[in-house]
């Protein structure tokens, strides 16, 4: 039985992507690429840099995306977020993909006035949980994936 545990706990280790603690992720839906990251385990949810977040209506938001112009998204859903410091905030929540590692991931993120922190992109566990293991003595793997194929 120890022999059938040890094989499927290595299985399960191998068939996951290593990513590091900080990375540069592409937006294709904002046009964004090479967007400093900061994987954290102890986050529930990824959250996006935006500012001038503005509800439309019942369905869509409007923001600024790292000082890009006006974006209009749909709304996946509103969820109270408690943040680093403690403070509980509503915060609006959409639907993009993001390229992690070569490969396209729908994932839902939070919208988030970010410029007090030092990364734009928080990835959290939403994400993570899907297919990945952090290695915290490794950085830049994604960017560093992509920049090998471009040359």
């Amino acid at each position: 039985m120890r022999i059938i545990f040890c094989l499927f706990l290595t299985f399960n280790l191998y068939s996951k992507d290593i990513i590091g603690s900080i990375d540069k992720l592409d937006f294709p839906a904002f046009n964004l690429e090479n967007v400093e990251t900061r994987i954290d385990t102890g986050a529930t949810n990824s959250s996006l840099h935006c500012t001038n977040i503005e509800k439309i209506n019942d369905k869509f938001v409007k923001c600024n995306v790292l000082g890009k112009e006006n974006f209009i998204k749909e709304i996946s859903k509103i969820k109270e977020v408690k943040s680093s410091n403690g403070i509980s905030q509503n915060r609006f929540f959409i639907k993009t993909e993001i390229i992690i590692l070569g490969k396209t991931y729908i994932s839902e993120l939070s919208l988030n006035d970010r410029s007090s922190m030092s990364y734009p992109f928080l990835l959290g566990r939403d994400i993570l949980a899907q297919d990945f293991i952090v290695d915290v003595s490794k950085d830049n793997i994604s960017f560093n994936l992509k920049e090998s194929i471009k040359n």
